[in-house]
């Protein structure tokens, strides 16, 4: 009963890894968002608008985002709170620059974390007698620990932040 007593947009996150997996890997559309980021002038050599595709993808991943912090503001708790999400966000990019730009390590990456922070709940209900600002911490200081140790295999796009500019090399 519990694998079938969640929300709709729990269901809906967990179809869209594979199919967002499928489509970045295996349509032009994918295709242009890796050249958007590793090569902008060979996808505008090829006649693809780079200002658009980044701008789609802002959004795209934007409204992903908004989608997810809905549900952690009204379906979860039922209120928000500033810093509510206690910097999920920057866990979230971490995840994505280690992943190496495959959507299920990211899916992946982000069961470990989940699982990691319903840990320091069980910690706390256990009364194991450890401040619980240590407790609450201990995910963020494994996202840095598997950071320090896997940071050289990390993958950022090596266009990632830089404008593109028609006609420059």
């Amino acid at each position: 009963n519990a694998l079938f007593n969640h929300h709709v947009l729990v269901y809906t996150a967990v179809l869209l890894v594979p199919a967002l997996a499928w489509l970045y890997r295996r349509t032009h559309i994918g295709l242009n968002l890796q050249a958007a980021g590793d090569r902008p002038a060979a996808l505008d050599a090829a006649g693809v608008s780079v200002t658009a595709t980044r701008t789609a993808a802002v959004l795209v991943t934007g409204l992903l985002g908004g989608l997810g912090g809905a549900y952690l503001a009204v379906v979860s708790s039922g209120l928000f709170l500033p810093f509510m999400t206690g910097g999920a966000g920057f866990i979230g990019i971490v995840l994505a620059m280690l992943a190496r730009g495959k959507p299920l390590w990211v899916a992946l990456g982000a069961l470990l974390f989940g699982a990691s922070l319903s840990l320091t709940t069980a910690l706390q209900v256990a009364g194991f007698n450890i401040p619980t600002d240590i407790i609450q911490m201990l995910p963020f200081a494994m996202v840095i620990l598997v950071l320090i140790i896997f940071a050289r295999n990390s993958h950022l796009p090596p266009a990632l932040g830089i404008p593109y500019h028609r006609g420059e090399r």
